[in-house]
């Protein structure tokens, strides 16, 4: 019985290994990345998340407002320039801007933070920086 039972488990195993290492495992497709913006009040690098992730941070002064730009293209190492824009009864206005340079010549993801102090309702827009393309927006409170 327990004969049976480990052979089982070693074809089931196997099975498993095989069908995850199939050439056209969805990991390893670029069709998996989003052109996305996420803010949140952390962030754990080792695992490209952002943590705490709100649209409303509390309290002023200097909120470090970390973010994660997700791009379904490859950013190709492009730099990245994070925009604010204050919203004024539907009217947006730009209120800051962030540069940031990426650290890869590779990838969809790059995150980030950037310190902001002032109260209001605000739209974040991801851009590549190196052909102005516009990847996600996202917007956030502060109070």
């Amino acid at each position: 019985m327990i004969r049976s039972f480990l052979s089982i488990l070693t074809t089931v195993l196997l099975i498993s290994l095989l069908a995850g290492c199939k050439k056209d495992d969805a990991s390893t497709n670029s069709d998996q990345f989003t052109d996305n913006l996420k803010l949140g009040t952390g962030m754990s690098a080792s695992t490209f998340t952002i943590t705490g992730e709100t649209s409303t941070f509390v309290g002023t002064p200097n909120n470090m407002i970390y973010w994660r730009l997700e791009s379904a293209d490859d950013m190709a190492g492009s730099a990245v320039t994070i925009k604010i824009e204050k919203n004024s009864g539907g009217t947006y206005t730009t209120a800051g801007s962030f540069p940031f340079t990426n650290p890869q010549s590779y990838g969809h993801i790059m995150m980030s933070a950037f310190l902001w102090s002032t109260t209001g309702s605000y739209r974040a827009t991801g851009i590549l920086s190196a052909t102005n393309k516009i990847v996600a927006t996202a917007n956030f409170t502060v109070n």
